[in-house]
C-alpha cells in the first residue's frame, strides 16, 4: 500500500506560516452568527462590499487630484473605512468556516486511515489462513485424493459424510479467496479516498491561507485610512469657525426643506380628503391612492435606490460631527455621495407633487405616493414637471456638484404623513 502522511510537507508548512497570525487575527473576532452563513452568501457578501469600496476610492482620488480634501471627503473616507471593517468580519467568518471545513477533512482523514490499518491487519490474517489452507490441502494431496478419500469409507453413512465435508471444504476455500479479494478491493478504494481527502486538505489550507493573506492587506489598508483620517481630522480642526458657520447655514437649510416638507403634504393630504369626499369613499385616501400606500408599504426593503450609483455618507437620525466632538446633529433622510451628472430617478410609482428652490440645497422635487412622500433635494437639472405620473426608476433630474468642496451628494427623505422615515431601511440592502 502507498503510505500517506496525514500533514504532507506543504500542508505543515502552510500551518506554521498560519501559526504567526493566528493571535493578531482573532484579537479582532467579534461574536457573529458564523455557521449560519453559506459560502455562496459570504461570497456574493464579499464582493458587494468590495465594489463598494472600489467605488468610494474612485470617488476618494477624483478629489485628491484636485487636491480638495474636504468635510465631504472625510465622510467618504468614513464610509470606505467602516466597508473595511465589514469586509474584515466577512473574511474572519470565511475562515472560521474554512477552519471547520478543514478540521472535518482531518477527522475523516484519522478515521479511514484506522479503518485501513484494521482492513490491513484483517487482509493479513485472512491470507495466513489460506496459506495454512492450501498447504495443508497440498500436504494431503501427498499421500491420498479425493476419491480415495471417499471409496476408503466403511460405509453409505461415512462415504456421504465425507462428500459433503469435501464441498464445505472447497466452498470454504473458495468463500476464503472472495473474502480476500473483496477485502483487497475495499482497501484499495479507502487508499484512493484517503489520498482525495488528503489533496482536499492542502488545497483547503491554501485557500485559508489566501484568505489569511487578504486579512493582512486589509488591515494594513485600514490602518493607512485610519491615519489618512486622523491627519484631516487634524487639519479641518483648525477651521472650526468656518466649519461651526456651515453646520448653522445647513441647520437652517435642513429647518427649512422640514418646515416645506410639512406645508406640502399638509396639502396634500387636504386635496386627498377633497376628492374622497367627491367620490363619497369616506376615507382620507382615494381607492387608488390606498392602493399606492399598500403597494409602497409592501416594499419596503426592496426599493430602487434614487440614484444608479453612491454610497450613504450620512444616515438617519442622531449623528455625530466627523471633526468636533460633542457636536451633534439630526438628519431628517440619508446623504449619498455619487459621481458627477449622475441621473436621479424615482424610488416608486407615484406623482410630482411640489419642485421647490431651497437656498444651499439648488432644486428639491417632492414626489406622493398616496400615504407616502419621497423627496430628493439637491438638483441642478428637473426632467419633470408637477402633475406628472412617474414609474419607479423614472429620471427625475440630476445631481448638483458643489465646487468649492467638489461635493456631488442628494439628500433624500421618506415621509409617511407627518411621520418621517428612515430611507435605508426602505432602500434595496445589497448586505
Amino acid at each position: 500500500m502507498t503510505r500517506i502522511k496525514k500533514h504532507p510537507l506543504k500542508y505543515q508548512a502552510l500551518m506554521k506560516r498560519q501559526s504567526k497570525y493566528i493571535f493578531l487575527f482573532f484579537g479582532i473576532l467579534l461574536t457573529f452568527s458564523v455557521f449560519s452563513q453559506t459560502k455562496e452568501e459570504l461570497k456574493k457578501k464579499k464582493s458587494t462590499i468590495e465594489k463598494e469600496i472600489n467605488y468610494t476610492t474612485n470617488l476618494l482620488n477624483k478629489t485628491k487630484e484636485k487636491k480638495r480634501k474636504s468635510l465631504s471627503y472625510l465622510r467618504v473616507l468614513n464610509k470606505q473605512i467602516g466597508n473595511k471593517e465589514i469586509l474584515l468580519k466577512t473574511l474572519n467568518i470565511e475562515i472560521n468556516l474554512l477552519i471547520k471545513q478543514i478540521r472535518k477533512t482531518e477527522r475523516t482523514i484519522t478515521e479511514t486511515q484506522q479503518s485501513i490499518i484494521d482492513e490491513q491487519q484483517e487482509l493479513i490474517v485472512l491470507k495466513k489462513e489460506y496459506a495454512k489452507m492450501i498447504y495443508a490441502c497440498f500436504k494431503e494431496k501427498g499421500t491420498r485424493n479425493e476419491l480415495i478419500f471417499i471409496i476408503s469409507s466403511k460405509d453409505f453413512n461415512q462415504a456421504y459424510k465425507r462428500i459433503v465435508y469435501l464441498k464445505q471444504y472447497a466452498s470454504f476455500r473458495k468463500n476464503q479467496v472472495n473474502k480476500i479479494n473483496e477485502s483487497q478491493k475495499n482497501l484499495n478504494i479507502k487508499e484512493g479516498l484517503l489520498i482525495k481527502k488528503n489533496n482536499q486538505l492542502i488545497l483547503e489550507s491554501d485557500v485559508k491561507m489566501n484568505l489569511i493573506n487578504e486579512k493582512i492587506k486589509e488591515l494594513n489598508s485600514i490602518s493607512d485610512s485610519k491615519q489618512e483620517k486622523q491627519t484631516l481630522v487634524r487639519n479641518l480642526g483648525k477651521s472650526e469657525k468656518v466649519f461651526k458657520k456651515q453646520l448653522r447655514s445647513k441647520q437652517e437649510t435642513a429647518k427649512i426643506l422640514d418646515e416645506e416638507i410639512r406645508k406640502i403634504i399638509a396639502e396634500e393630504i387636504r386635496k386627498a380628503r377633497l376628492e374622497a369626499e367627491k367620490k363619497n369613499t369616506g376615507f382620507a385616501l382615494t381607492p387608488e391612492a390606498m392602493a399606492l400606500s399598500s403597494d409602497f408599504n409592501n416594499n419596503k426593503g426592496k426599493l430602487p435606490w434614487p440614484l444608479h450609483k453612491g454610497v450613504i455618507v450620512q444616515g438617519y437620525g442622531k449623528q455625530k460631527h466627523t471633526v468636533f466632538a460633542g457636536v451633534e446633529t439630526f438628519n431628517n433622510g440619508i446623504d449619498i455621495v455619487t459621481d458627477e451628472n449622475m441621473n436621479i430617478r424615482a424610488v416608486f410609482d407615484g406623482t410630482v407633487s411640489r419642485i421647490f428652490f431651497i437656498k444651499g440645497e439648488v432644486k428639491a422635487i417632492l414626489l406622493n405616493h398616496g400615504e407616502y412622500f419621497s423627496v430628493y433635494s439637491g438638483l441642478k437639472e428637473v426632467s419633470v414637471k408637477v402633475g406628472d405620473k412617474l414609474l419607479a426608476k423614472d429620471k427625475i433630474g440630476v445631481v448638483f456638484t458643489q465646487e468649492t468642496e467638489l461635493k456631488t451628494e442628494l439628500h433624500f427623505e421618506i415621509w409617511k404623513g407627518y411621520d418621517k422615515q428612515d430611507p435605508s431601511e426602505w432602500l434595496f440592502k445589497a448586505y
